[in-house]
Order: structure tokens, then sequence, then C-alpha cells
């Protein structure tokens, strides 16, 4: 059977599988339930020495994977420690405190590691990353808040600098979390340079959600009147947080990475150890489908490394690194659409890409009527939900892409 156990910046952990700071993780009763189904370590909700706003979790979602999340509950450090001990007397998780000190206040960022170590953390988590704190308020012109969250994450000198003054106030480790809205690649290097034992990525791009178009712009939120820049999370940002993760662990191929953004079930975990991941980290997930879809990703990923061979999480990180290249060097492999007119309904959907003028429905079937104007770009095969068309490789000559790329 595959062992899914892990070794993550000191921390010895049965599994992957990492609960992200959140609404998840602000009480015991709710890390008890991440425990009892499944996750090794929780991140506990973002904590301050002194609350700098006050906020309510208020969400929007989408269908079809964007959930938008503008706020969220922030902790005082006194509940925290008492959140870590709670933990620490009832579950045998690993528990991961997310902070965030006072600005460029880097004996208040110590002091808040040290008071969280004291509770019992195991490890900590320097949010730079919150894309609802610092950030916005700098792009609106307003000065009046600290370099908090993605601001400080965005700043590769003064994240290091953090992340040294904690690294050295502890004795635990210290696992800073990246913003998108950065050079992770830069940060990342930075914070590893001051003693960061690992890096977390990635935390929220900033987006705004739909209006209530009928309302003149009224925000779609039912239980506000206004709204901030959102952070956008769930399946969308997905591909994003791989593209992270990828270009960190080729940057820093020794640094144990906490990889997460729309993860949703076993297949995306696997995609993304594949592209460099140590551990795991879910949140959306669990808002959207709760636990009971979360138990379900380690008996998904034990049968697929065990079908495929792979006895460890080590046997299968960062192998598809290699895969990535400069868009100069894509081996482009010539192929064409196969449709299989018994599985073929005539829906249309393969016919109707704008860019596409080989595919026509005839007859009540789709036919490939020309493949020399046939790019090899797979659109109809991904549209097609009745798997009726596969792709095959082609002779260079028969396809436009071939055509073109034998021109040069």
């Amino acid at each position: 059977m595959a062992d899914l156990s892990v070794e993550f910046a000191g921390l010895k952990l049965k599994n992957p599988f990492i609960i992200a700071s959140s609404e998840l993780t602000n009480k015991v009763e709710k890390i008890k339930w991440a425990e009892e189904n499944g996750a090794s370590a929780v991140s506990t909700k973002l904590t301050f020495l002194q609350i700098p706003l006050y906020a309510r979790p208020y969400h929007i979602i989408e269908k079809g994977g964007a959930f938008y999340s503008p706020s969220g509950e922030r902790m005082q450090v006194e509940r925290t420690q008492e959140l870590i001990a709670q933990c620490k007397e009832q579950t045998d998780l690993k528990i991961i405190a997310n902070m965030m000190g006072p600005g460029e206040d880097l004996e208040g960022w110590a002091k808040l590691g040290r008071m969280l170590e004291e509770a019992g953390a195991d490890m900590l988590e320097l949010n730079m990353s919150c894309p609802n704190l610092g950030l916005m308020a700098k792009q609106m012109g307003v000065d009046e808040e600290p370099e908090l969250g993605a601001t400080l994450g965005k700043d590769p000198v003064l994240a290091g600098q953090v992340c040294k003054a904690v690294v050295d106030a502890v004795g635990i480790p210290v696992m800073p979390k990246m913003t998108p809205e950065a050079n992770t690649m830069m940060v990342a290097r930075s914070v590893q340079k001051a003693g960061a034992a690992a890096v977390s990525a990635i935390n929220c791009p900033q987006s705004l959600p739909p209006l209530d178009i009928k309302n003149g712009g009224h925000p779609m939120y039912p239980s506000t009147g206004n709204q901030s820049f959102a952070g956008l999370c769930g399946p969308w940002i997905r591909p994003l947080a791989y593209r992270h993760i990828a270009q960190m662990r080729t940057i820093c191929p020794d640094l144990p990475l906490a990889g997460g953004g729309g993860l949703m079930n076993w297949r995306h975990s696997v995609e993304m150890l594949m592209y460099g991941a140590t551990v795991l980290t879910y949140c959306s997930l669990l808002y959207l489908k709760g636990y009971k879809a979360f138990a379900k990703i380690e008996p998904g990923l034990r049968k697929f490394m065990d079908e495929n061979g792979y006895e460890t999480l080590a046997d299968m990180r960062g192998i598809a690194l290699k895969y990535i290249v400069t868009p100069k060097e894509v081996d482009y492999i010539p192929m064409l659409p196969a449709i299989d007119l018994e599985k073929c309904n005539g829906c249309g959907l393969c016919a109707a890409p704008g860019h596409c003028e080989c595919i026509e429905i005839i007859d009540g079937k789709a036919v490939l009527v020309d493949s020399k104007e046939c790019y090899s770009c797979a659109v109809c095969y991904f549209l097609c939900n009745r798997e009726a068309i596969t792709m095959e490789k082609a002779p260079i000559e028969e396809t436009r892409a071939g055509v073109a790329a034998l021109e040069k």
C-alpha cells in the first residue's frame, strides 16, 4: 500500500493533507472534524496582536468554480493561544498558526510569533498574502494602513526582513505564505535565505465579483451595501497555483512547499504534487462541499498511487517539471480529431468554435470536412461531452499547423 507519510520542514505528518487558514479553523470543534476526515494538520485562522479592522465572513459563489471572499473573521492572539491549547489537548493534529504582524514593526512580528509558539504551535505561517488587507488600501491611495498582507508579500526585501525577525525569535519552523500578486520566485528565494523552513502558496488573487445589473451596479452580496476587492478562491485559481508552485520548485529545489489553491479532488492533489508541492492545502473544497468530499481524497490518492506504482509521495513529486519548456521549445505533435459516429449525437458543440473551419454537422453527425484547416488545437476534443472525439497522430502535411511548420 502507498505510503502517504511525509516530513515537512521538520514536522512528521501521517499524510500531506492540511486545512488552510480560514473559518474552517477558528474553533476546536471544526478542527476535530478536520482530523476525523483525514487531515494531518491545520493552519489556524489569521491572528493579530491587535485586529486592524472589524470584518465578518461574506462570500459569493458562481456556478462553475468562482468563490469570492472579500473578508473574513480575524482573531486576537489571546483567542488563538486558547485555541491552540485546546487543539493540542483534544487532537493529534499538527497545529500551524497563521499570523500577521504589525506592518514593518519587526519586533511586533517577533512578539506575535513567540506568543503563538508558547501556546504550543508546531509551525508559524506568516501571512504575507492576504488580498483584503493593506494591498487594497495602497491601490486606492489610502495611507493609514501599515504594510500588511499582499503589500508586504510583493516586496522580497521586506518579506525577507520580516521572516528573519520571526525565525530569530522562535524555535519552531517558519513558513511565509505567498501572494500571487508577486513574483513568488524572488520572494521565496528571499525568505529561504532569511531562514524560512518552508513556503506556502498561494493565497487568493484580487478580483471583483459580478454585479446586480438591474439595480444600478449594486453588489451581488445580499448582506452588504457595498464591497471591497475580493479574494478569488476556488477551482478557477488552480492553474495559477500550479504555475507558482512549479516556478518556486524550479528556483528553490530544496525548499519544502505547501501547495494549494482550488484543489477539489484527489486528481488535483496528484497534479499539485507532480508540479512540486511537498504537502497540500485545502479550503474551497470544504466551504463548497464539506468534509465528506474531503474524506474521499485519501482513498483516491492511495488507489492512484497503488495502480501506477508510486510507493511514496517523493516518487511523483515534481515529475511534471521536465515537461515545462520555453515557448520556442514546445514539441508540437500534428494530430487530427477522429469522430466516433456511433457516439456522436450531432449536438454541434465541436463545430461551434469561431476559430475552427474544419468540422461541420452533416446529416446529424460531426464530420471533419477539411483536415488541412485543422490546427490540432483539440478544442473539439475537450468540448465533446459524449467522448465521441479522440485526437490521433497524423502526417505532418495533413494539418494546417503542420503545413505552417514545414513552410518555416
